[in-house]
């Protein structure tokens, strides 16, 4: 039986200046994933509560996200002027828990279903403490073929794949490794800085493109001391998210196509 986990739910990243330009909004969370409908933050709090694996939601934002979900949730916390330090204002909170789940809230096209097949598929791998997604370029590009909602690939010896925007983490490493945790924060849309940041014979890996997937595991748990990690195939969902006005648009056509108008209202 899968145990119940709690969330953290960051909700205090800002709006590059194009889509601030086209959405009015300062705030990614503010955002209406359809014109007529409601903020994003709401659609995606209301994600979770319907996964059949989450128990305690934290929002962490700015005081007008605050009183958005302050009754959907079971607390609501200020957004910190850095992801690090919000992270570690958040999981303070929950520093008992063996695992918490972290997700960024401009998942627009995520449902509760990507979120319980991330939850089991971590599970079926015991004893780590970092489950990170990842998805094929492959399996993305089928499902999201767009130009405006590329990602970012990094090319290892399985093939390309890119990262997603939910983990599964023991709060304990990013107490004890902060200053890691926001290096690869600050890199994360670069894999091949990432990369040196493990380490030249990880860089030369790369580059030559025979790091492993296993490699980077294994190198995970030399520089956090110990502690494991475990890169998950998940859904396509996990990855899309919004940065640009582009972006935007394109999940909005997207949506009127699929009629899922519904869902975010």
């Amino acid at each position: 039986m899968l145990k119940n986990i709690n969330v953290l739910l960051l909700a205090g990243g800002k709006t590059k200046i194009s889509l601030r330009k086209f959405t009015g909004k300062e705030n990614k969370a503010l955002i209406k994933i359809i014109p007529q409908g409601k903020p994003m933050i709401l659609q995606v709090t209301n994600t979770f509560k319907k996964s059949k694996y989450i128990d305690r939601i934290i929002v962490a934002g700015p005081d007008e996200v605050q009183r958005l979900v302050k009754d959907m949730v079971d607390l609501t916390i200020p957004d910190s002027q850095t992801i690090i330090d919000t992270l570690k204002s958040g999981t303070q909170l929950l520093q008992k828990d063996p695992l918490v789940l972290i997700s960024t809230c401009d998942i627009p096209l995520i449902n509760e279903k990507h979120i319980d097949y991330f939850i089991k598929e971590c599970y079926k791998f015991p004893g780590f403490d970092l489950y990170y997604p990842i998805i094929e370029k492959e399996i993305y590009q089928k499902s999201y073929p767009f130009p405006e909602l590329r990602r970012v690939y990094a090319n290892l010896f399985e093939g390309s794949f890119t990262g997603g925007n939910i983990s599964l983490v023991n709060p304990q490493i990013i107490t004890k490794f902060e200053e890691t945790i926001n290096q690869f924060i600050y890199f994360r849309k670069h894999p091949l800085k990432m990369a040196r940041l493990l380490g030249p014979q990880i860089a030369l890996k790369y580059l030559r493109k025979y790091l492993s997937v296993r490699d980077l595991e294994k190198k995970f748990s030399e520089l956090f001391a110990g502690f494991k990690g475990k890169a998950i195939s998940s859904p396509p969902e996990i990855a899309l998210d919004i940065d640009k006005s582009m972006q935007l648009e394109k999940i909005r056509e997207i949506i009127a196509e699929k009629r899922f108008t519904r869902t975010f209202l």
